[in-house]
Order: C-alpha cells, then structure tokens, then sequence
C-alpha cells in the first residue's frame, strides 16, 4: 500500500492550473485512472510507467523522484519511512483544511524555500 494522500497532493500540484481531463490527456492516461489517484481511491501504488508520464507533463517542480518515493512510502518498513508516512499524513489533514487561497499560499512559500 503507497501513502495515497501524500500523492494526492503531488498530483494537485504537479497539475498545475490544468483540468484534470487535460492533465491525463497530457499525461496519456485515462482521466479515470487519474481520478482515482487524485481521489486517492486507488489501493495500489502506480507503476513507474504511469509515474514517468505524469512527471513528465508536471507543472510545480514535481519530479519523478518525489512521485517515485511517495508511491513508494508505505511499503518501507524501517522508522525514518514510517516518521515520514506519518508526518506526512498529519501535514496533509491540515493542508487539505485550508482554503484554497492559504493552500496557494502554502505551495509558494514550499517553491521559494526549495529555490534557496
């Protein structure tokens, strides 16, 4: 099982001001493929094919490294994987209970922090 809520996120970013129907079409997957992960409604990790379309069509500065960990997240078993999924998680609850203004504003400051 990945850290589906985690890829959600990098999806949403990765997405960019794009629809979802146009970010799969972009991508060459099905929308409802696409779907089921941003909904995180897939229980499966993705394949790296899927993975590497995705961020090859991602806006944001997401990478295949970040969308390859994150797919991979739940299936590492020592303590620092596990410290992550969970901090992870926790950073997602309270993301996803912010506006949309304060989650744009959230996603800047990740950019200019990662830019330094």
């Amino acid at each position: 099982m990945f850290n589906k809520r985690i890829f959600s996120i990098l999806l949403e970013t990765a997405k960019g001001d794009r629809s979802w129907r146009q970010f799969a079409t972009d991508c060459d997957i099905s929308y409802i493929q696409m779907r089921k992960l941003a909904l995180m409604q897939q229980e499966n990790s993705p394949r790296t094919k899927l993975i590497r379309k995705v961020a090859a069509n991602a806006a944001g500065g997401i990478t295949e490294e970040d969308l390859l960990f994150c797919a991979r997240t739940g299936e590492r078993s020592d303590k620092k994987g596990n410290e992550a999924a969970r901090l992870g998680e926790l950073f997602f609850d309270k993301f996803s209970s912010l506006s949309m203004g304060q989650r744009k504003m959230v996603l800047d400051f990740i950019d200019f922090l990662s830019n330094r």
